[in-house]
């Protein structure tokens, strides 16, 4: 669990994410730890809900992954399992009991590359980049968006947190001129705040507004379901941000 990898956390990123760069790339490891991640629990609690993926994608040697469907789960871990190096293989628990991420199985040889995001909604309005749990609810977001307001939402899953995938998302900025970032980590320091800085930094001709960040609370994920809804990012949150954007 996610939650209880941090006794881990010095062997991984002391050891493991540095093996390659002591060795002048002589000696490598392969290594893939498979986590149970994230909230959305119905009382999972501080203890059963964590995120904290950017501990890891600011490990110099690491790949982080983060798959929203089978199918991606399926590819992903093929190609973690091929890679030279460290792999921290996210697996959401909420998404474990979910059938919106169903597929059929693509076949022994199906693999997905690191670095190379999906885009899971075609719109020319607005850009949301998103992973993880909060692919469903941003699409559920991006279908209202359209329906009710007539926004059409260009949301990109970005499945690799580690590589980044920055070309697919700069093709679409290109193209809406607007972006919203969601994910499940807090809001502060999180993954966002990140993309954010480079959209800023490459892309800043491009954009005809602010870029946005929709996350969780800063503070634990509690025990009780309608303080877990407060704090952990909802489709409506998501909605009002598109809204917000959408209209500045």
């Amino acid at each position: 669990f996610f939650d209880y990898i941090w006794q881990a956390f010095m062997q991984i990123r002391n050891e493991l994410a540095t093996i390659r760069f002591r060795s002048h790339g002589k000696f490598f490891a392969p290594v893939v730890i498979r986590v149970p991640y994230g909230g959305y629990l119905r009382g999972g609690g501080p203890y059963h809900s964590q995120t904290g993926e950017t501990a890891f994608t600011h490990t110099p040697g690491l790949r982080v992954v983060l798959p929203s469907s089978a199918a991606d789960a399926n590819g992903l871990l093929r190609t973690a399992i091929r890679c030279e190096d460290p792999v921290i293989f996210l697996e959401h628990k909420h998404l474990y009991r979910q059938i919106h991420n169903k597929s059929p199985y693509p076949g022994k040889d199906f693999m997905i590359p690191f670095g190379k995001a999906n885009r899971v909604r075609e719109g020319a309005d607005l850009t949301v980049v998103t992973c993880g749990a909060l692919v469903k609810r941003s699409l559920d977001a991006a279908k209202m968006a359209a329906e009710q307001h007539g926004i059409e939402c260009d949301v990109i899953d970005l499945r690799s947190l580690s590589p980044l995938d920055m070309d697919t998302i700069a093709d679409s900025v290109k193209k809406t001129n607007k972006v919203l970032i969601t994910h499940e980590d807090s809001l502060s320091w999180g993954l966002g705040s990140e993309i954010a800085a480079r959209i800023a930094d490459e892309l800043f001709p491009w954009l005809d507004g602010p870029v946005r960040r929709v996350a969780s609370l800063d503070t634990w994920v509690a025990y009780a379901p309608s303080l877990e809804d407060a704090i952990l990012p909802q489709p409506s949150d998501v909605l009002e941000a598109i809204l917000d954007l959408a209209n500045f």
